[in-house]
């Protein structure tokens, strides 16, 4: 297994324009055939893969067979595509840019099968075995823009289809939706990892049902029907996506119940760049979901993050992180805003049942290089309600940031004791993504610790812990992905481990 891991890191990293003559010669390919792969590769990606579904006969098997055994990949979003497509600055002024999420951006669909495999255990005392162990295995396919797929979830054998019938759409079974949401009926003991560009694995969900009408808007399609989801209400509803999948929504009337979803960036020519991402399920008994904003302005000086969220069992608690699910909801608000990632602050909010936490914080530079940054850190921590406390923490944190790579270790000192915090993320090659998050908390400290998470649901979102330990490791890719969690309390000797495997393996045909 772990030769099989390391030998998965390193598949896929090659694009069609890498490979060179001799390479293409080497597997059998004619001299026609290997000038036409060379122009179609320095064309745009879709003109390539319109080529390559072109071929026929031996020239086909020889393309497929230079893809399977180069291990190329063609990842949509390629730096220097994007700048040669530049917006104008009159463009720049629209707010309309579309959603820049990798997992819900649109991409050529290849036809394929696929296999699919999961496997997780929760080890952890007062859950019985059925909640503890879960796993999966699927077995689909994609032709002709249209998705299937049979998987068994633990005990259950269920099924998925998206038909795409010229204006109409039609999804039903326990896979597949035409709307991005990532909590809308979603099955409470899987979720997937791989779910990015034309990933034949999105979110798993309960059993539902949509049929819908697709409209064209500049180049892109929009859709609006109706759908029955008796996971999410008893009574059927209607839906709607944007075009670029920026926006959707449900409305269930009978069930007075409603979902709302919002991904969409704003590109400002004056003004920077600015990302708003949401997820919200309005019910008449309670409401939860979350909300995330992230400026930053265009010399990449300034840079502003917030987020806000309810949680509550309502919403499954926090998805797959390791933690028992929430008894009692939680609203929480958090907000930082950093020059150059050297001077900032922070402040948080949070209300669950009559614990009452609040909190701020400002950070300067002790040291700065371009080999990163030895920042010293205030923040005061306050909680009232059953309890009144009140603590100072100061820390020395060396932190180094550049695009998606962050690495930020220190300590922070309280009267009573103190806390050792980490964060690493580390993107290895194209869509290959290395997580490692941490939190060592010593002596009686008054009140929890802001703990800093990735998640699905935004770049980052901040928890409370009482913990003394708590270890997160991520790895994540196209088609592999890790994910363990541990966790320890001081007063408990048994600690939570939580370990999430997932493997896609897909074939063209």
């Amino acid at each position: 297994m772990w030769l099989f891991f390391v030998q998965s890191l390193f598949a896929g990293e090659k694009t069609p324009k890498d490979v060179s003559v001799q390479e293409l010669l080497a597997q059998g390919l004619s001299p026609k055939l290997v000038a036409q792969w060379k122009a179609k590769a320095n064309q745009s990606r879709e003109s390539f893969f319109e080529w390559k579904r072109s071929l026929a006969g031996n020239d086909a098997k020889l393309v497929s067979k230079v893809w399977k055994v180069l291990h190329l990949s063609y990842p949509k979003a390629q730096k220097s595509e994007l700048q040669q497509g530049k917006p104008t600055q009159k463009e720049f002024a629209k707010v309309a840019k579309g959603n820049q999420n990798p997992s819900q951006t649109s991409e050529t669909k290849v036809d394929e099968v696929f296999v699919g495999l999961s496997t997780q255990n929760l080890d952890v005392r007062n859950l019985p075995l059925e909640e503890k162990n879960h796993s999966a295995v699927s077995i689909g396919g994609n032709q002709n823009g249209n998705r299937y797929v049979l998987e068994k979830r633990d005990e259950q054998f269920l099924y998925g289809i998206d038909l795409n019938l010229q204006s109409y759409r039609i999804t039903s079974g326990s896979r597949y939706k035409p709307i991005p949401h990532f909590y809308f009926d979603k099955d409470p003991n899987f979720y997937s990892q791989l779910d990015r560009p034309g990933s034949p694995l999105p979110q798993p969900i309960q059993s539902s049902h949509f049929f819908g009408t697709q409209f064209p808007y500049e180049g892109k399609k929009g859709e609006l029907g109706g759908f029955f989801a008796n996971g999410f209400s008893h009574h059927p509803g209607i839906y709607f996506s944007s075009p670029n999948n920026s926006y959707a929504g449900v409305w269930s009337p009978g069930g007075q119940k409603s979902s709302f979803f919002v991904n969409d960036t704003i590109q400002l020519d004056t003004f920077g760049n600015h990302r708003i991402q949401s997820e919200t399920i309005f019910d008449k008994k309670e409401s939860v979901g979350f909300l995330y904003t992230k400026s930053e302005s265009k010399d990449s000086v300034y840079f502003f993050d917030s987020t806000v969220y309810r949680d509550s069992p309502l919403l499954y608690g926090n998805v797959a992180n390791g933690e028992i699910r929430p008894e009692i909801p939680q609203t929480l608000g958090y907000a930082r805003g950093s020059y150059k990632h050297l001077f900032g602050g922070e402040g948080l909010s949070s209300q669950e049942g009559h614990r009452y936490e609040t909190g701020s914080s400002v950070f300067f530079p002790m040291f700065a290089s371009n080999w990163g940054n030895l920042l010293y850190r205030y923040r005061k921590y306050n909680e009232t309600g059953n309890y009144h406390f009140e603590e100072i923490g100061r820390g020395v944190f060396y932190e180094w940031r550049k695009d998606k790579t962050v690495i930020s270790l220190g300590f922070e000192s309280r009267e009573r004791g103190g806390q050792w915090e980490g964060k690493i993320a580390i993107p290895i090659s194209s869509g290959q993504l290395i997580e490692l998050s941490a939190l060592f908390r010593e002596g009686q400290l008054y009140t929890r610790s802001w703990f800093e998470n990735w998640t699905y649901a935004s770049d980052f979102n901040i928890n409370l812990s009482d913990r003394e330990e708590i270890l997160k490791l991520k790895f994540v890719s196209s088609f592999l992905s890790l994910n363990v969690s541990y966790s320890k309390r001081e007063e408990s000797p048994n600690p939570i481990l939580f370990i999430n495997f997932q493997f896609l393996h897909r074939m063209e045909i």
